[in-house]
């Protein structure tokens, strides 16, 4: 009993090993992978992390070493954080979608974060936000005001499909590593392609051309703020409220074996511009929040013909 409970317990260390391993492995496309401080921090923490009984103590260990790999925008998932998430944004869940509210010709569209990974739900956000949209349109003869306020991020090229009629044609917001940028690139009030790949693309036919005003706050983090970068160097554009969380940089989500996964920043986010950012994105008008939204109509309105 004892010979088989050592067997048992070595071929446990080997599974974590393994385990462990292969996480590192994933962290080594981190933009921040080619560090000392990153190479430190492996050789401090892997010995500790190979040791630990089950694969589920390493999650927070590998949590500090994918921040080292890959920035604050880096982290783990644990198998618990994915099923949740997956519930949350089920196609039958009841997730936040796209609103517009319309008010003295000026219409207000509510641009929530959104993490939905599957094409129902996707086309449930998009189509429902591009409605909103269109139903605005025809009383909208001033301007728009897309409110991020609130959207903590999720899947960006969603977001980028329910904004893209109000966007001018072209590659509009891109992810950079190195020499490369993936675009995202928009067309006839369509996306073309994106970073994200395929299923990402919608048939537009519907474009709006009249002033907006980006509504941001400290809660605009990750894929609102690359929905914001998507508006930078546009005629007639705004950005108004405090300035954004500072996410401006592309994550991959890489699963490993038990379900959990890495999210692990590999890009820098870039404008239609040539501009790379990696920080808070300042507005234009800077306003705290409360009158922020009455600032944001009064730049609009200041714009509007």
């Amino acid at each position: 009993m004892v010979a088989l409970s050592g067997c048992a317990a070595s071929t446990g260390t080997n599974e974590v090993a393994r385990y462990v391993d292969a996480a590192i492995t994933e962290m080594r496309d981190g933009i921040h992978a080619d560090t000392d401080e990153f190479r430190d921090a492996v050789t401090r923490a892997e010995p500790e992390l190979k040791a630990k009984a089950t694969i589920a103590e390493t999650h927070r260990g590998l949590g500090e070493l994918v921040a080292a790999a890959g920035g604050v925008h880096s982290w783990v998932q644990t198998p618990a954080d994915v099923s949740s998430i997956e519930r949350q944004n089920a196609p039958d869940a009841s997730f936040a979608v796209p609103t517009v509210s319309t008010r003295d010709g000026i219409s207000v569209l509510s641009l929530p974060g959104f993490q939905g990974e599957t094409s129902e739900a996707v086309e449930r956000y998009q189509s429902e936000g591009l409605a909103a949209i269109r139903a605005a349109a025809a009383t909208t003869d001033c301007g728009w005001i897309i409110d991020l306020r609130t959207n903590g991020g999720g899947n960006a090229w969603p977001m980028l499909a329910v904004v893209a009629p109000l966007l001018d044609d072209g590659e509009v917001v891109g992810l950079q590593r190195d020499a490369t940028t993936h675009w995202a690139t928009v067309s006839d009030g369509g996306v073309v392609s994106t970073p994200g790949g395929d299923g990402t693309s919608t048939p537009g036919g519907f474009t709006i051309d009249a002033p907006v005003a980006l509504l941001t706050s400290g809660m605009t983090a990750s894929s609102a703020e690359i929905v914001a970068i998507a508006f930078a160097g546009q005629a007639d554009v705004v950005r108004v409220g405090k300035p954004t969380a500072g996410l401006t940089t592309g994550n991959e989500a890489r699963e490993l074996s038990d379900g959990a996964r890495l999210i692990l920043t590999t890009s820098f986010d870039v404008d239609r511009t040539g501009q790379v950012y990696d920080g808070p994105l300042a507005p234009d008008i800077e306003v705290a929040p409360g009158p922020d939204l009455e600032a944001a109509r009064t730049a609009v309105r200041s714009r509007c013909a």
